[in-house]
């Protein structure tokens, strides 16, 4: 299981099976596969694309393009999964991202 510590910014097309102990960034043009776990949130800007097999262990912010197949812990802001969701899939508890995140995205 491979770790990135910090925060991780996505610009272009990677694949993630360990952790990400800051909050992940999918940037316009960008596009994470994520089997993993996101420790710090996720945030997918206008452009950007996610697909969630694991799980995000804060809120994620979706300007985006998501596909969930995987868990929140947090909340969904912004735009809904492009796929249907199962009970449970979105925790709904408020576990914020760090201050002023959820505002650039």
């Amino acid at each position: 299981m491979n770790q990135h510590i910090g925060d991780l910014v996505v610009s272009g097309e990677i694949e993630q099976s360990g952790q990400v102990t800051g909050t992940t960034y999918v940037r316009p043009g960008g596009r994470i596969i994520a089997h993993g776990q996101l420790l710090g949130g996720l945030v997918i800007e206008k452009g950007g694309a996610a697909i969630l097999h694991g799980q995000c262990a804060r809120n994620v912010v979706n300007r985006g393009n998501l596909l969930l197949f995987g868990q929140i812990a947090g909340k969904l802001i912004g735009s809904p999964p492009l796929n249907s969701l199962e009970r449970g899939q979105i925790m709904d508890r408020d576990l914020k991202l760090p201050q002023g995140v959820e505002d650039r995205a």
